[in-house]
Order: structure tokens, then C-alpha cells, then sequence
């Protein structure tokens, strides 16, 4: 389809880009190698124009510098990058990943500065902290059985309280954290204690303490007074030790539907406690991992089940924070079958889904295809502050 004057306009704010990755002679404009999520931004820019929407992508720290309502940005042709000025969006394809809550800040300032210069439609908000969300999803009869017992930790009291009660041990993460990155494991061993999990920096740790006044130090230590989520410790391990979760991607659907796009089985490490791609995890179809490990038909019905708690967890949450265009849902699978609901992801990437290619593509071209039902309705924008907290979330690929 041809793009016009009067096609819809999608600007897609990305993260800023390293310096390194910037081309160019002395006196020109430079010109990125790559994006941030490169391969995904590629398949934009290609399925963009064969629906009639105009495709660019921008980073947070131009908008200040848009003038005569344009906006520095870049654009693929030919299968380069290519920089240049666009009119200002119509509708807005939020991406960008705030490394920091300073980041988060510059995000939130371009996006209000844009609305001011020119209205727009924003495709997905963003979630709060992640013991709010649990607090919603809990909320729900259907997603309740679901979801782990989840305590915010505030110190010695807290952790000693959720001790006493799990006796498998608990897993801890940050309510702003993303990709495994600071979540961590503390079990019984023998008389002391173990944690196992991962740094700030998504490198692998492990401690041994002899005493309980240890533990508490060091997890007062490496929290460092960041909001921290208490759980009880499930056993999300395959037969080989590996741990494993079912990235379930729901995304609205041409019509502004919720639909089910699809689902990919990430495994991690042998001795890891988490299974993120970020991490060393890898990623296989969720329906032939989980028939090879339960058998086809019990497969199926988790997979249907999964399919349900993802439609209607995105249901429950875009009712309390406003529009979302595709929601990445984690799942935890037990031994016997059991299915829990991880966490939910406003961000999520589509590393997970490379290796099918019609699954991909879908999982790119709905975006655009709702954002093209925005624009055709024109419908009021959901403010992307309604209900929500401080510790806003990042993707997880």
C-alpha cells in the first residue's frame, strides 16, 4: 500500500543508541549500524508501508529538538538506516527500556512534550512495580489460584516472617527488575543457609552463610533499599535441574481484540534460577517442550489453560492501567503440573519467538495492525499515568 500525506503517522520511541554504533564523516549527519532491537525494528519499517502506515523511530532525547513539527528520527530503506526529519506521530510505539529511574524520567518528559506540541494516540502504556501488579492479578477468582503468594520486603521482619513459612525457601526480585537481573534464591543447606541467583550486572552469584543474622545482613546489603519482591521458592526445574517458564505473548489483534499470539519455552542454565534468554537461557516451541516433558495431550491442556490465564490477565490489567497494545506473561510449570503466573511484562521482546518464523512475524505486524485500528477509530488515549507507580518495568526478552 502507498504511503500518502494522509497515512497514519507511527513514531516507535526506542532506546538511546551507543555512540559506537553511530557512522558518519566529520560534519554529517550520523547514521546508526544498527537500532536497539535491531532485527525488530527491521520487520517494522518492512510491514509498515504494506499497511499504509508511515514507520520512523526516535529516541527520547530529540524530541526536545523537534521544530516546525517535525521530528529528527531514522528510517530503514534499502536495508540501511537512514537519519532524517518526519512529521510529528500520530500514534506513538513506546520501546524504549529506561536503564534507570533518570532514564524513566526523560521518557515520560519526551512523551509529554510530544502530546503537547501534537496530540497522539500512545499503543501501550507501562506497568508499576511488580507487587502492585501481583496485588491486582490476585485480586481476580480466575487468576488468584494462580499466582504466588507475594510480600514486599522491608527488612530483617519480613524476611524472617516469609522464612518461617516456606519451608522450600523463598525467591526474591526487584519490583522494578527485568531479565533476571538482581532476583536471587535463599534455601536451607545442611545448618546454614544458600543464595543462589544473579547480580545487578546478570552474572551468576552464590554465598553460603552459617547463620540467619548473615543472611540478613547481606540481603539488606545487596537490596540496597531498592523495592524487593518476597515469594515463596518454587521448584521450576526440568529432570536435569534446568529451570524453564512458557513466555506466553497476547497482543491486540487488527480488530482491538485481545488475541493469543503464541508461546515459547525458555530453559536456563543447569544450577541457574532463572531462565531469561539475557541470561544464557534458550528458547524452543512451547508445545513440543512441554509435550516432550508431560506428554502430548496433558501439553495441550496446559497450553490451553496458559492461553486463557494470558487473555484474561490482560484483561484484568489494562482495566487498571489503561491501554496496552501486547503484554508478555511468564509462566512457572511444577512437577506435577501445577501452573503459576510469574509476571507480566508491558515491554516484552521477541527473541523468544526467532526461531518460528510465522509466529514472528505475527508477533510484529499486530502492533502495527492495531495501531492502524487506533487511527481509523480514533479513540481518547488512556493517560499512561493512571494507577501507576514508581518502579515502572523493562522488557524481558
Amino acid at each position: 500500500m502507498a504511503i500518502s500525506e494522509q497515512s497514519p503517522v507511527l513514531g516507535v520511541m526506542i532506546s538511546e543508541i551507543r555512540p559506537k554504533s553511530m557512522s558518519g564523516a566529520q560534519g554529517e549527519s550520523k547514521t546508526p549500524s544498527a537500532l536497539p532491537e535491531d532485527s525488530f525494528c527491521r520487520l517494522l519499517s518492512q510491514l509498515g508501508p504494506s499497511l499504509g502506515l508511515l514507520v520512523y523511530f526516535f529516541c527520547a532525547t530529540s524530541v526536545p529538538y523537534s521544530a516546525n513539527r517535525m521530528l529528527n528520527g531514522y528510517q530503514m530503506r534499502d536495508g540501511v538506516w537512514h537519519a532524517g526529519s518526519f512529521p510529528l506521530p500520530d500514534l506513538v510505539y513506546d520501546r524504549a527500556l529506561p536503564k534507570s529511574s533518570d532514564h524513566y524520567a526523560l521518557t515520560i518528559e519526551a512523551l509529554n512534550e510530544l502530546k503537547r506540541l501534537k496530540p497522539y494516540m500512545l499503543l501501550n502504556g507501562s506497568l508499576p512495580g511488580k507487587l502492585y501488579v501481583y496485588s491486582v492479578l490476585s485480586g481476580n477468582a480466575k487468576l488468584a489460584p494462580h499466582v504466588p503468594r507475594s510480600v514486599g520486603y522491608s527488612g530483617a521482619h519480613s524476611l524472617e516472617l516469609a522464612a518461617s513459612q516456606y519451608e522450600e525457601g523463598i525467591f526474591m526480585k526487584p519490583s522494578a527488575g527485568a531479565q533476571g537481573r538482581g532476583a536471587f534464591r535463599l534455601i536451607r543447606a545442611g545448618d546454614g543457609w544458600q543464595i543462589d541467583g544473579r547480580d545487578r550486572r546478570n552474572r551468576p552469584l552464590s554465598h553460603a552463610f552459617s547463620s540467619w543474622r548473615s543472611v540478613g545482613s547481606w540481603i539488606f546489603r545487596f537490596t540496597a533499599g531498592a523495592p524487593y519482591v518476597i515469594q515463596p521458592y518454587l521448584k521450576l526445574v526440568d529432570e536435569n535441574g534446568c529451570p524453564f517458564d512458557v513466555r506466553a505473548l497476547v497482543q491486540k489483534d487488527r480488530f482491538g481484540r485481545w488475541s493469543f499470539t503464541g508461546a515459547a519455552m525458555r530453559t536456563g542454565e543447569s544450577g541457574s534460577v532463572t531462565s531469561n534468554l539475557h541470561g544464557g537461557g534458550t528458547a524452543a516451541s512451547a508445545a513440543n517442550a512441554l509435550a516432550e516433558r508431560f506428554g502430548e495431550d496433558a501439553a495441550a491442556r496446559m497450553l490451553q489453560l496458559i492461553r486463557r490465564i494470558s487473555v484474561c490477565a490482560a484483561e484484568v490489567l489494562e482495566q487498571h492501567f489503561g491501554r496496552f497494545a501486547e503484554l508478555g506473561i511468564d509462566f512457572g510449570i511444577e512437577q506435577d503440573g501445577r501452573i503459576w503466573l510469574l509476571e507480566a511484562n508491558s515491554r516484552p521482546g521477541r527473541q523468544s519467538f526467532e526461531d518460528d518464523e510465522q509466529t514472528y512475524e505475527a508477533a510484529v505486524m499486530r502492533p502495527l495492525q492495531y495501531a492502524l485500528h487506533l487511527a481509523a477509530r480514533q479513540k481518547p488515549i488512556f493517560h499512561s499515568n493512571r494507577n501507576q507507580g514508581r518502579y515502572i518495568q523493562e522488557v524481558h526478552p
